[in-house]
């Protein structure tokens, strides 16, 4: 075992013996590998142990799954636990819209079963050192005051890290640029207050919006930007949908107007040049924008491929931005109403998820399986 044992403890998350013990065999020379067969017993495992740098989670786990260990730690009032690397273990039968649902609660990767030594131990290694690196760059982080985010001089220091890294570990890092459309008619005809408001929540909602890895900051005035380390195109192309939808959301009322806040964003992408530098990276963010902003707001722009999944997106997401009435469709489909249709079902079902989690957590339901076996169907 390495000298380092002790600071780098791995925990492995399943309900399988033969794959728990698969993984700390690869791992046992490196790194000090604790085990959990389910979600409820790694959370505690999690509360109790400080010096766990990694979790390597199944989804499908009786008691609590992956979802429910993900979510628990990404919402733990812990800090640094809620930031540690949860790596996402799955099979040959999850599907696209698993791993979107999982990456929108927090995931970090995914490593795909049956894995291999060198995969395991790589990812291992990747994560926690650059966990490390993290930690020692928050401490000398420069903040903008107005909105908590980085300021432009160490969003860029913090980009050399990571894109260094990325050269050195063969991983891909992912950057978005995105300006709040027509920003400057609202500074100049409300002035400086109601602009700072707008500034402030719209920053809270990248906040909300990112991974926990990633590093958002404040360039301009209205102008914010998104550094995604170990991401491709299409899972940042995830995350920016996903800030943008919550953006669009916001309605400013001064009056008798009334102004929908809107992005426009650029997205690129290390995966087509490893070799890229941090400027050239930040270039073609730019670039991105400079098209969407000309093609008249409200676009997100993919660099490499000059694409516009805007539309994609707002089709795919439309009934999640619906308020559905889930008390009036029960009693529509009490009456034998034809009118409901299979989309208000499934937006209606995935309202009512967390309070069917919470359920079979606390009355231990045994539901597990079945919530997963919801999960899969109603997000993909």
């Amino acid at each position: 075992m390495s000298e380092n044992i002790s600071e780098n403890q791995i925990l492995v998350v399943d309900d399988s013996r033969v794959i728990r013990r698969a993984a700390v065999k690869i791992l046992q020379k490196d790194f000090d590998v604790v085990e959990a067969e389910d979600g409820e017993a790694a959370w505690h495992e999690l509360q109790k142990n400080a010096k766990i740098s990694a979790v390597f989670s199944d989804l499908g786990m009786p008691n609590m799954d992956g979802f429910q260990l993900l979510e628990t730690i990404r919402n733990a009032d812990d800090e640094e636990l809620a930031k540690i690397p949860v790596i996402i273990i799955t099979g040959a039968e999850e599907t696209d819209g698993t791993k979107e649902k999982v990456l929108a609660l927090g995931a970090t990767d995914f490593i795909t079963k049956p894995f291999d030594s060198v995969s395991l131990k790589s990812r291992a290694s990747a994560h926690i050192n650059y966990r490390k690196e993290v930690q020692s760059l928050e401490k000398r982080v420069a903040l903008d005051k107005l909105t908590g985010l980085c300021v432009e001089s160490s969003f860029k220091q913090q980009a050399d890290q990571v894109v260094a890294y990325a050269k050195r570990h063969c991983t891909e890092v992912s950057v978005v640029y995105f300006d709040i459309d027509r920003f400057s008619e609202i500074f100049v005809k409300h002035g400086k207050a109601v602009a700072g408001q707008i500034i402030a929540k719209v920053a809270s909602l990248i906040n909300e919006g990112k991974r926990t890895e990633d590093i958002a900051a404040r360039l301009g005035v209205s102008k914010f930007a998104l550094l995604l380390p170990s991401s491709d195109l299409q899972g940042a192309e995830f995350v920016v949908s996903r800030i943008c939808q919550r953006v669009s959301r916001l309605k400013l009322k001064l009056g008798s107007e009334e102004f929908k806040i809107q992005f426009s964003s650029g997205v690129t992408s290390s995966a087509l040049d490893n070799e890229i530098e941090t400027v050239d990276l930040l270039r073609q963010a730019e670039s991105a924008l400079k098209t969407a902003v000309d093609e008249g707001g409200g676009r997100i722009i993919c660099y490499q491929t000059g694409k516009d999944i805007s539309s994609s997106v707002a089709e795919k997401n439309s009934y999640e931005d619906k308020d559905i009435n889930v008390e009036e469709l029960l009693k529509w489909i009490s009456n034998q109403c034809s009118d409901v249709n299979n989309e208000q079902l499934a937006a209606a079902m995935r309202k009512v998820l967390p309070l069917i989690a919470a359920a079979d957590s606390r009355l231990k339901l045994g539901l597990s399986k079945v919530l997963l076996h919801l999960k899969k169907r109603l997000y993909d």
